[in-house]
C-alpha cells in the first residue's frame, strides 16, 4: 500500500540521481516515485520507481532541439497536472524548464525540494535567475553540495531564502567500487592500455570546453623542457560537448607532440575506477564547481590532484585533505612540474586523503542527510 506520493524531477541517467533514488526509494520501501527524466536508465531501480517519460529518444523530436525543449516541458506540464497530488516533489538540477513548471508544481506538490548543483547557478544569466526564483520561493527547502555555493547563493538573493538552505551531499558509488576493486596500478593500467612505465596524468573528466583542456595544455607546453619523457596525458571525454571540441584537443596534442590517450566511449565504473588508479597526478581546473565526484575519487587513490583555489573547495581543506592550488589555469605548467620533482614527498602526504574521502563523500555516509530532511517534511 502507497502511504508517501514522489515526484522527482531529473536526469535519471546521471548517476548521482540514479544512485540517490535507488537508495531512497529502498528506504521508502511503500512510496511511489515518478520520475520525469529526458532520458531512461538501465538501472534495475525497485519495484516503487516509475519512469514516466522519456522523450529525447523519440526519432523526430530529439533531434531538433529547440522543438523538443518545449515538447519536453509540455509533456511534463500535462503529467503533473494530471496526477493525483504529490507528497512532495524534489528537483534536481533547476534549469530553465523546471522553472516554467514552478505553478502547476505548486499546485500539485504538497511540499518541494530543490537542489542546486552547481552550474545551474553558476552558470545561468540574471535573467534566468529571476526565473529559478520562481521555484525558490515556493520551495521547502533548497539544498547544496558544499558552504560556499550555499553562502553565495545566500547572498546573490539577499538572504531571501536563508531559512531554507542545508547542506546535503551526493554519495560516489565509484567509492564502493574502489574499496572493492583488487587490481594494482599496473594491474589497472593494463587492462585499459595505458604505458606501465610511465607516469600517467589525468587531466579534466569530460568532453567539455568548461574544463580548460587548450588552456592546460598550452601552460604545460611552457614549461615542456622541465617536464620527464615518460609523462603520459590521459583524457576521460566520453560525455559532455561535441566530437569537434574533443577533435580540437586531440589537434592540440598532436601540435605539441604529448604522449596521450582520449578515451570517447562509454566507461562502466570498475573501468572508471582502474582509471583513478591508474593515475598518478590529476589537474582539475574547470571554470565552476560545486564538488567534483571525479576529482574526489582521484584524492581516495592518492593522486597528487592540482586543482583551482577559485573552485568551492572549503569543505575539502577544512577536513584536512591534501591538494595543490593554482590561482590561474595559466600557473598549470608550473605547479606540474613542481609536482612532478616532488612526486614522492608529495604522495606521502596524500595518504590520508582515502579514509576522510571516505567519510565525506561514500553514500554510506550521506544517505542520511537526505533521508532525514524527506521524513521532516513529509
Amino acid at each position: 500500500m502507497i502511504d508517501v506520493t514522489f515526484c522527482i524531477l531529473g536526469d535519471i541517467g546521471s548517476t548521482f540521481v540514479e544512485n540517490f533514488l535507488a537508495r531512497t526509494a529502498q528506504y521508502f520501501d511503500k512510496a511511489l516515485f515518478d520520475v520525469l527524466s529526458p532520458r531512461a536508465s538501465n538501472t534495475k531501480f525497485p519495484e516503487n520507481v516509475h519512469q514516466r517519460i522519456l522523450l529525447e529518444t523519440s526519432s523526430f523530436v530529439g533531434r531538433i532541439p529547440k522543438v523538443r525543449g518545449a515538447w519536453v516541458l509540455t509533456k511534463k506540464h500535462k503529467f503533473i497536472a494530471k496526477a493525483e497530488p504529490y507528497d512532495l516533489c524534489h528537483v534536481h538540477f533547476v534549469d530553465k524548464q523546471s522553472a516554467l513548471l514552478s505553478r502547476v508544481l505548486n499546485q500539485k506538490c504538497r511540499k518541494i525540494v530543490c537542489s542546486v548543483w552547481g552550474s545551474d547557478f553558476y552558470r545561468s544569466s540574471e535573467k534566468i535567475r529571476r526565473l529559478q526564483e520562481r521555484l525558490y520561493k515556493i520551495s521547502s527547502v533548497i539544498t547544496f553540495t558544499n558552504e560556499k555555493s550555499m553562502i553565495e547563493f545566500d547572498d546573490y538573493y539577499d538572504k531571501r531564502y536563508s531559512s531554507k538552505l542545508r547542506i546535503c551531499r551526493f554519495g560516489l558509488a565509484p567509492l564502493e567500487v574502489l574499496r572493492k576493486l583488487d587490481l594494482n596500478k599496473m594491474e589497472c593500467r593494463k587492462h585499459l592500455e595505458l604505458p606501465e612505465d610511465s607516469l600517467i596524468l589525468t587531466v579534466g573528466y569530460n568532453n567539455s570546453p568548461a574544463q580548460q583542456h587548450i588552456e592546460i595544455l598550452n601552460s604545460i607546453q611552457k614549461r615542456r623542457r622541465e617536464v620527464p619523457e615518460n609523462l603520459f596525458l590521459v583524457f576521460p571525454m566520453t560525455y559532455g560537448a561535441t566530437d569537434e571540441y574533443r577533435n580540437t584537443v586531440r589537434k592540440h596534442l598532436e601540435q605539441h607532440g604529448f604522449r596521450y590517450k582520449i578515451f570517447d566511449k562509454f566507461m562502466p565504473d570498475e573501468e572508471m575506477a582502474m582509471l583513478r588508479r591508474a593515475s598518478d597526478l590529476m589537474i582539475q581546473v574547470q571554470i565552476t564547481d560545486q564538488f567534483s565526484g571525479s576529482m574526489l575519487e582521484h584524492l581516495y587513490t592518492e593522486n597528487v590532484v592540482i586543482t583551482g583555489d577559485w573552485l568551492p573547495y572549503g569543505t575539502l581543506d577544512e577536513k584536512g585533505i591534501f591538494m595543490l592550488k593554482v590561482s590561474s589555469v595559466e600557473e598549470v605548467g608550473e605547479k606540474l612540474v613542481y609536482a612532478l620533482n616532488n612526486l614522492d614527498s608529495l604522495k606521502e602526504k596524500c595518504k590520508k586523503n582515502p579514509e576522510i574521502i571516505w567519510e565525506l563523500s561514500s553514500w554510506e555516509k550521506n544517505i542520511h542527510s537526505w533521508i532525514d530532511m524527506y521524513e521532516e517534511l513529509l
